[in-house]
């Protein structure tokens, strides 16, 4: 049996996992952003989750209660 290529498979289940269920994926992010957008500094693994609430969120909360 091939572990590393198991642990591989068991990576991007759990990243599909987190998106089916709105969480965000700082180490998708990243692999992104080193391999598309070189010259983009990386966030910080909070900056990266402010940002993910603030563009899924926007301003606040959109109910009134």
């Amino acid at each position: 049996m091939n572990f590393p290529r198991l642990a591989d498979h068991l990576s991007l289940l759990a990243g599909t996992a987190r998106r089916i269920v709105g969480m965000p994926d700082y180490p998708a992010y990243c692999a992104h952003l080193r391999s598309v957008h070189p010259e983009r500094p990386l966030p910080t693994e909070r900056q990266y989750f402010d940002e993910y609430l603030a563009s899924r969120y926007g301003a606040g909360t959109s109910r009134c209660c």
